[in-house]
């Protein structure tokens, strides 16, 4: 229990009793407990205003919000001048500013983020310096797995999170940090000691409207390694020098910078190259050869963005190599499914354009009769990259199946026709419509032949599909395997 005054800013104004004892802290009517503090996050639909009665009734004791709200004579109120910055920083300060206490590394970028967590996960580990992990799959502390609300979470939640790894005595936290975390104020006072930029290709321009606001937003990641902290170690920014905004945050800060890359001259990079169906073999700065499980140039990009990391932490080249070597698979990242069968399969999370040239790409360039592709786009998101993975689809694929993949409140039909502008352009007959997802795999799985390589993309790992505001129980790895089988 914590005393409200010991962590709240003196700027706050608050009306009752400073000394009350606080159990907690969040921003979610649903999981406020007894003597919570529950702050009101602004919204439409959401806004946190609309929760304060429902909070009260299940015992919290302190409302924070940046406009005046009755509540009562037994709660305390406090008014503040932004309510995503007091949810921070009332978070860090309750449970002491958990990231002084940690070796934090963030990883912002469109693609690769959850691979380069499992990698670097694995390095730890080899190095018996074991890390927890905060990302896009789940929240893992060793054997404990927690389960994720969002790739990157709210500030209240994060901060729990940070102080539970102190806590359970881990020293390295390595989390995913994506832009929309950035852009809303959830790793405010988050002293992080590395700083991973993965790539930066067209997405979530639903919520940053251009690809520039987008950049700027993953360019706060870097910039925050320049503020002043507890912290005196050095910082390091771990840059893809073949993605062109690498330049851009290199001009933009003037912490130790470390640049990978394939194609650039960089810090570290790869040589003697030999891909196949089931591993990836190269050798890197000629320091050391790895063959690793993971197939894809792009996975190169992820293995040496851990590489460098690794290596600013003085952790032996042997060591890393034994910790990339020892990941099998990254869940729904070309994760290949298994059951007998005579051709490939293989289900992965390319949501963007770009990542659904990068996977077709890595598979087409295995031996193959035929590349059958299943994917959709999701609704109520950006819909300039539908007609563009459209096009990338049918001209990569020798057939594709359009079908629906978390439509939301949008009409699947409707997005499988923004879908099929981009393959009209090509005046390729390759492809079909199966709105329904299940179906669609079904299609996939009795078509294939010997030789064949299809291809699931879109969701991964995840085992839900949002139909309207529901999350309805699905699998694309559950649903391959049910149709291999038969």
């Amino acid at each position: 229990m914590r005393v409200l005054s010991e962590i709240i800013q003196s700027d706050y104004q608050v009306s009752g009793d400073k000394n009350v004892e606080i159990s907690g802290i969040t921003h979610d009517s649903r999981k406020v407990e007894k003597d919570n503090i529950f702050v009101c996050l602004p919204g439409q639909n959401t806004a946190g205003k609309n929760f304060v009665n429902d909070a009260i009734n299940r015992g919290a004791r302190v409302i924070v919000a940046d406009e005046t709200i009755p509540v009562g004579e037994n709660v305390v109120f406090v008014l503040v001048p932004e309510a995503v910055k007091a949810l921070a920083d009332i978070s860090s300060n309750f449970y002491f500013a958990p990231s002084t206490k940690l070796n934090l590394i963030g990883i912002t970028g469109t693609n690769g983020k959850t691979t380069v967590t499992y990698l670097l996960e694995s390095i730890y580990k080899k190095a018996k310096t074991p890390a927890a992990v905060i990302g896009t799959i789940n929240y893992r502390f060793g054997e404990e797995i927690l389960q994720s609300t969002t790739t990157t979470p709210q500030s209240s939640e994060l901060q729990y999170l940070l102080n539970k790894s102190v806590v359970d005595g881990y020293k390295y936290v390595v989390m995913e940090v994506s832009s929309h975390a950035l852009a809303l104020g959830r790793v405010r006072n988050c002293e992080f000691d590395v700083a991973i930029f993965t790539n930066l290709t067209r997405d979530h321009l639903d919520f940053h409207k251009t690809k520039e606001e987008y950049f700027l937003a993953k360019l706060k990641l870097f910039q925050m390694l320049e503020l002043e902290g507890k912290k005196t170690g050095e910082k390091f920014a771990v840059l893809n020098n073949d993605d062109e905004y690498s330049q851009e945050i290199l001009n933009s800060i003037k912490v130790k910078t470390i640049t990978y890359g394939l194609k650039k001259k960089s810090d570290f990079t790869v040589k003697n190259l030999k891909n196949n169906i089931r591993n990836t073999k190269f050798t890197i700065n000629d320091e050391i050869e790895i063959s690793m499980n993971l197939i894809g140039k792009h996975n190169i990009y992820n293995a040496l963005a851990a590489y460098a990391c690794a290596k600013t932490q003085n952790i032996e080249p042997s060591v890393i190599k034994d910790g990339i070597e020892a990941v099998k698979i990254i869940p729904g990242r070309l994760e290949s499914i298994d059951a007998g069968q005579k051709f490939g399969l293989f289900v992965d999370y390319a949501h963007t354009d770009d990542a659904l040239k990068n996977v077709l790409r890595t598979l087409k360039e295995l031996k193959h009769n035929r590349l059958i592709t299943v994917f959709g786009c999701g609704g109520d998101r950006d819909r300039t990259k539908r007609p563009v993975m459209g096009e990338i689809a049918v001209n990569l694929s020798d057939w594709v199946i359009v079908t629906s993949d978390n439509p939301r409140t949008e009409e699947p039909e409707k997005i499988t026709l923004d879908i099929e502008v981009g393959i009209r352009r090509t005046k390729k007959e390759n492809y079909e419509i199966v709105p329904d997802r299940e179906e669609a795999i079904k299609r996939a799985v009795y078509m294939a032949k010997e030789d064949d390589i299809i291809l699931i993309a879109g969701k991964g790992h995840e085992e839900y599909q949002i139909i309207g505001e529901k999350r309805i129980p699905f699998s694309d790895r559950e649903i391959a395997y049910k149709y291999l089988k038969r």
